[in-house]
């Protein structure tokens, strides 16, 4: 059978550090050699930077808006593969790594995957058109990421090409339980089916039966909206308006809708919970201009936001109301929080966020811890030029503080059992082959392996179901001022085999009531 090449060829890339790709490593966010290579795919900035309403060159634009909590699930990547490479899980076999940034877009993304799917070892970026794969070697044997849904589910319908595993830590959309549409897809969290579930039951468990809901005009934001209206009429809960905001902030109109939505809030004054299914920077905004407006309400938060440090540190944030929220259950990230402390021992010379977070790091020297995060942010919007300055890179650090208040425990809990995951498939299936050859296994055996996988973190056991989901369950969380810092305070446990809220005491029962 003939064989048609594809070469894929240095397309116009800008980097995590917002300069331009001369070649395709410089593509690379971070990276680190091993036997056998994990891809990684992290939204670190928020938006591509363009001057036009819509592309008119096929070229990837600056990113810009340096996100902290998700260099921090990077750098928890990076922690996991370093814990089984010290471990005697994979003796003689080492990880490697390359993670990319999707600057929470979905062409980066599509970019990126392109690469994972390469051939390896090929001295030109090439990708092989074949009828089977079945002995095709790409240069990465598995990925972990995206944290999106929408993102995931494009990065996943080109892996299935090859049947690459991918193992999301944050994708959550019902509609990637699909095995059919996604055979190689696997998550450590739960499906939003569950949540969603969870807050109809809570909802009506509190008495509310008037409420709005706020979503992203994306796949999880509709998929969340459908199966809510659905959960929200077997609980005889009434939705008074349904508003939806465009998915990513390079839509300019995000800011004309806000006022809108808030507006509707106003003028509905009889509605006093609304559900939020966003993505940070949505309610980063959102909040920001409620706050402005006066408006106080109950407001349900998705996993998505419920524990963001960026948004319980906006100023006045307890004008907004109440807040309750689900989000991912938590695991022991002590030893992340340990690697913390000891990051300026990680090596810097490939990993090009180190560099850039040194840089906004050293732009905001003076700046406060509570508002260090908007400071990097605001600096990361404009033009870098990277210079090497050891004595930045070696002083920085002495604010891990900061980052640690930054680490969303769930999510970062998340990631390393993805690590895992893919850690303990590789040694069951390293059991009988040499590993430190790169041909040892295709992609695809290994998610065989993967999909029924037994592993543990902490003590606990792991296993994904037939839908490729690890149901954990979740945390329920409230937002409490103690001390004149908003805290996001666990309240509950949500079951979810048994659809019922897990409440550890009498004082918390109480809390739990006196949310109607």
């Amino acid at each position: 059978m003939a064989l048609l090449i594809i070469l894929i060829t240095c397309f116009m890339i800008i980097l995590a550090t917002s300069q331009p790709c001369q070649t395709p490593d410089d593509f690379v966010a971070a990276t680190s050699p091993g036997h056998i290579i994990i891809g990684g795919l992290f939204a670190i900035h928020e938006k591509m930077l363009s001057s036009e309403d819509y592309p008119r060159r096929p070229q990837i634009q600056k990113c810009v808006g340096f996100e902290i909590s998700v260099f921090l699930q990077t750098l928890a990547m990076i922690h996991s593969i370093e814990m089984i490479n010290n471990s005697t899980l994979l003796s003689g076999v080492k990880l490697g790594y390359e993670i990319y940034d999707t600057c929470t877009e979905v062409t980066v993304a599509m970019a990126a995957t392109l690469r994972f799917l390469s051939k390896f070892n090929c001295s030109k970026e090439t990708v092989e058109l074949k009828c089977d794969y079945s002995s095709y070697m790409p240069r990465v044997k598995a990925v972990i990421g995206s944290g999106y849904s929408e993102i995931t589910m494009a990065v996943s319908r080109m892996l299935n090409l090859q049947l690459m595993p991918q193992v999301s830590y944050e994708s959550t959309a019902e509609i990637l339980s699909d095995k059919i549409r996604f055979p190689s897809f696997l998550r450590t969290v739960p499906s939003d089916f569950h949540q969603i579930k969870a807050m109809a039951h809570l909802i009506q468990k509190s008495g509310w039966n008037w409420i709005g809901i706020i979503t992203t005009d994306d796949d999880y934001g509709r998929l969340a909206l459908n199966t809510f209206i659905i959960q929200a009429e077997a609980n005889n809960v009434c939705i008074a308006f349904k508003e939806v905001l465009p998915a990513f902030l390079s839509d300019n109109t995000i800011e004309v809708r806000i006022n809108q939505i808030l507006e509707k809030i106003i003028l509905e004054a009889q509605v006093n919970v609304i559900v939020v299914f966003l993505r940070q920077f949505h309610v980063f905004d959102l909040f920001n201009k409620a706050i402005e407006m006066n408006i106080n309400k109950m407001w349900i938060a998705s996993d998505n936001w419920s524990t963001a440090t960026k948004i319980t540190t906006i100023p006045n944030v307890k004008n907004i109301g109440k807040v309750v929220g689900f989000t991912f259950r938590r695991g022991n990230i002590s030893s992340f929080h340990s690697f913390l402390q000891n990051l300026h021992l990680l090596p810097s010379d490939s990993n090009k966020l180190l560099h850039e977070y040194a840089m906004h790091l050293s732009a905001c020297t003076y700046v406060k811890d509570t508002d260090l995060s908007q400071c990097i942010f605001n600096h990361s919007q404009r033009t870098l030029v990277y210079k090497a300055n050891t004595a930045i890179e070696r002083s920085f650090f002495m604010r891990n503080d900061f980052l640690r208040d930054y680490a969303e425990p769930g999510l970062i809990h998340s990631i390393q059992l993805a690590v895992f995951a893919l850690g303990y498939a590789i040694r069951d299936l390293c059991q009988a082959r040499d590993c430190q050859k790169p041909n040892a296994f295709q992609p695809w055996e290994l998610l065989g392996v993967l999909k029924n996988v037994t592993f543990t973190d902490g003590g606990n056991s792991f296993h994904f179901d037939a839908h490729g989901d690890l149901n954990t369950g979740y945390d329920v969380v409230l937002w409490k001022e103690i001390n004149g810092h908003m805290t996001v305070t666990k309240m509950a446990e949500y079951d979810l085999q048994n659809d019922v809220f897990i409440i550890p005491d009498q004082e918390t029962k109480n809390e739990f009531r006196n949310l109607k």
